[in-house]
């Protein structure tokens, strides 16, 4: 059955239909009454919501007076919610396409909420730099922390560059980040680490070596599968397959493992698919937070005098860290960790200056053997 055209307005929408069948696609016809020349114009679009959009934004630019429709792109009547709606489509079809990971966009859509709540109703080209400045007070001033601030209008920004690459927009407004405070990072070193390692209950210690020996993220680990281990070559494998896929392309890799490594794997049960397995040998091992934090709290590491927590996530910085001590080529880390080539990613968040290599590099003059007589 043929889908009718609709009017919205003096202009129509109506379905492209080729040899009898509908396309998908769609036309938003503008009459010729309404153009400046005299002439009928239409324009095809990917899907009816999109040309709804179109036709809605284009009903608002009719003159009053002239009775011509005035195209302005940067006052097109797109909201910003109806603009959300429409990016997170198309980036639904990145996602299925493996183009990009499922859970990055729904992270995107949740950092969205508060924008959309605090423009909620404005069209999108009404936005300004001040306004965003605005959202950044507010925000501010309700306790937010500046990354997460920062991190919100990066989700923002995303919007705006797909409004300007589908003529919605001219240009995106631009807003100065706020700052954000330094974050040190507290790196473990290897003795410290085998001390959590010893005050850790047994069946976390296998994985947890893993992390710090190969700098693998957590979520690779976890998932982990026999069939990427390759016992006699002592190598491991990050690769996607059915219901998971690593970080980005550059993720999958091949990773060498050490001798006494390749044992301790070698030794593990083999109950299920998973090389480090939970409670069922058929499902990963889940988060192990408490007990982490409670081998953290026994192992005593100290730094300024007093005790600190160290994440889990900080073993990937640990295992950069101390590659790039030992002299590994930025090119090789960039490999292990499963970083693009060139990436500025390994240097400037993963590789941190201890306190151990400063004092490497303290400098003492040689003391002078003869005093100077004036």
């Amino acid at each position: 059955m043929k889908t009718s055209s609709r009017m919205v307005g003096p202009v129509r929408v109506r379905p492209q239909i080729i040899n009898g069948t509908e396309t998908g696609k769609w036309f938003v016809d503008v009459p010729a009454s309404l153009t400046s020349n005299g002439r009928r114009k239409r324009k095809l679009f990917d899907n009816e919501k999109t040309a709804m959009v179109a036709a809605k934004s284009l009903r608002q630019c009719i003159d009053p007076v002239t009775g011509v429709v005035v195209v302005k792109p940067d006052r097109s009547g797109l909201k910003i919610d109806e603009a959300v709606v429409l990016w997170a489509e198309d980036e639904q079809q990145r996602v299925l396409t493996l183009k990009k990971k499922a859970a990055t966009l729904k992270i995107e859509l949740y950092k969205l909420k508060p924008v959309v709540c605090f423009f909620a109703g404005q069209p999108l080209a009404s936005i300004s730099s001040k306004d965003l400045v605005a959202y950044q007070a507010h925000r501010l001033a309700s306790g937010k922390a500046p990354a997460s601030i920062n991190s919100e209008l990066g989700a923002l920004n995303a919007v705006f560059g797909w409004a300007v690459r589908n003529k919605h927009l001219s240009a995106a407004p631009a807003c100065e980040r706020v700052p954000e405070p330094p974050i040190r990072s507290i790196v473990p070193t290897p003795e410290e680490v085998v001390r959590i390692l010893a005050a850790l209950p047994l069946k976390y210690r296998p994985i947890v070596r893993f992390l710090a020996e190969t700098g693998c993220r957590k979520g690779e680990a976890q998932n982990l599968t026999w069939d990427c281990v390759d016992e006699v070559n002592g190598l491991v494998y990050i690769e996607s397959r059915d219901g998971w896929t690593p970080k980005t392309q550059s993720s999958e890799r091949s990773i060498p493992l050490n001798e006494a490594l390749l044992d301790e794997i070698r030794k593990l049960p083999k109950l299920g698919p998973y090389v480090f397995p939970g409670a069922a040998p058929d499902k990963p091992i889940g988060a192990f937070r408490r007990p982490w934090k409670k081998a953290v709290a026994d192992a005593i590491i100290m730094r300024r005098g007093r005790p600190v927590h160290i994440p889990v996530k900080s073993l990937r910085k640990a295992h950069a860290t101390w590659q790039a001590e030992r002299g590994v080529a930025e090119s090789v880390l960039q490999g292990l960790m499963g970083h693009a080539k060139g990436s500025r990613m390994t240097r400037k968040f993963y590789v941190q200056v201890t306190d151990e290599a400063k004092r490497a590099a303290v400098i003492q003059l040689p003391t002078a053997n003869t005093t100077i007589k004036k």
